[in-house]
């Protein structure tokens, strides 16, 4: 089997997918995977060479043959002038992929994706930055999600569920999980997103690696979150995925829709608040409502990734996931759910009835906010000042700092650190 190809050991992924990834992971995977290594940070090559033009020209032609060979003609013309725009305006240039960006198409659930451009793999492994990238994907939603839809509406739902199929370095290797229409390297900012596309097939392997320990490093045994851990492929899919539907879904619920001041939402501090208390709504709904699937899985995954995974990035104190789980944490401590001196190296426990009571009052502290503000300014002026009590300003170009207390979430920084990159190269349903 060809190195860099995802083949389930059950479905979703038919044979002949199985065979397309294979020769995607043989032919463009590779140079791709060549010409990324020459990029910077902002897409761009330093002191550029007749090779580098040539190998980016190969890709072209052959990705380009690709797309037409499965009826996607309209990527096909757009990749095509964004390589050729870029190749004109030389390569030490920032590549500007806006026509391939826009010409990507949804796919239908159970139909196949494949993108190629200049992009930026949030949470890849190093070196991440705007490089050149692809992916095939397969469109999977969660079985549950009919029925879900009457009792959990979304008014707006753009998101897409997907199998990483096989992909270049930049989705095959690290924590990346998502891929949305602004990741894309371009000149122009994106006002609207169309679709945003994540990798589910990839949560297994990443929060068993890097959530569970981090949270044992803090939690006694018997407190640690065991819902999510040890689940099948296909269980840790499904689960993951309900999660984000829902997550999305409530970020089109009440008095400041996101779709409405999305502006407004892209903002630090609202936006903080913003993805703390959409997350707690879903584990509430899982909570109470007795019609989620999943639901302890669900609710104890989003404890340890939130919490206990995002501050473990290296650039945490600038780092949007990685502020909301520290303030939780903090907001937990506050609120009697995390118990113990970890000054004096201990381990705290975990009272679960009591986290799920502080997430019912973050969640009635924001909305009050919101109905208290008038305008965008109030809002973000309340939402400053709300987070900082939580998280203190920092140094020069970060966003926070920890506190002592807040650092025990750090424990398990330098073991993680020193485990390898993960490699999506074999069966991660």
């Amino acid at each position: 089997m060809s190195a860099g190809l995802f083949a389930p050991e059950t479905a979703p992924v038919p044979a002949e997918l199985i065979a397309e990834a294979a020769l995607l992971a043989d032919s463009i995977i590779p140079m791709v995977n060549r010409f990324r290594t020459r990029q910077q940070d902002d897409g761009t090559i330093a002191d550029p060479t007749p090779d580098d033009a040539g190998l980016l020209g190969r890709i072209r032609d052959e990705a380009a043959a690709w797309y037409r060979g499965h009826g996607l003609g309209g990527q096909a013309d757009a990749l095509v002038a964004d390589v050729d725009g870029w190749l004109e305006a030389g390569l030490g240039s920032r590549p500007h992929f806006a026509r391939s960006r826009d010409a990507l198409r949804i796919p239908a659930d159970g139909e196949t994706v494949f993108f190629l451009a200049p992009v930026q793999s949030t949470n890849s492994a190093p070196p991440v930055g705007k490089r050149l990238d692809c992916f095939l994907g397969l469109r999977k939603e969660p079985d549950a999600l009919a029925d879900m839809a009457g009792d959990f509406p979304h008014p707006k739902n753009n998101c897409q569920s997907l199998v990483l199929v096989t992909g270049s370095a930049g989705f095959a290797q690290g924590s990346c999980l998502v891929f949305f229409p602004e990741n894309v390297a371009a000149h122009d900012k994106v006002t609207d997103q169309p679709y945003a596309m994540f990798f589910y097939n990839k949560m297994r392997k990443i929060h068993e690696t890097y959530a569970l320990p981090a949270a044992a490093a803090v939690l006694t045994p018997e407190s640690l979150p065991r819902a999510s851990t040890g689940l099948a492929a296909d269980v840790c899919f499904e689960a993951r995925a309900i999660w984000g539907y829902l997550h999305d879904s409530m970020h089109y619920q009440g008095l400041w829709p996101f779709d409405e001041n999305i502006s407004l939402k892209m903002n630090w501090f609202v936006g903080l608040l913003e993805e703390i208390k959409v997350d707690a709504k879903t584990v509430l709904a899982c909570a109470d409502s007795g019609l989620v699937p999943f639901a302890e899985q669900q609710i104890d995954m989003v404890l340890l990734e939130r919490v206990f995974r995002y501050p473990q990035a290296d650039d945490a104190t600038r780092n949007f996931d990685s502020g909301t789980g520290v303030f939780l944490y903090s907001w937990f401590r506050e609120h009697g759910a995390l118990i113990g001196s970890p000054a004096a190296g201990d381990l705290l426990r975990l009272d679960r009835a009591r986290a799920l009571e502080a997430l019912r009052a973050f969640v009635t502290a924001v909305e009050k906010l919101e109905a208290e503000v008038t305008s965008d300014d109030e809002y973000r002026a309340a939402a400053k000042e709300l987070v900082r009590r939580y998280l203190p300003e920092g140094e020069p170009r970060q966003r926070f700092s920890f506190t002592e207390d807040q650092l025990v979430l750090r424990r398990a920084k330098n073991e993680l650190d020193r485990l390898p990159p993960l490699e999506f190269a074999r069966a991660e349903w």
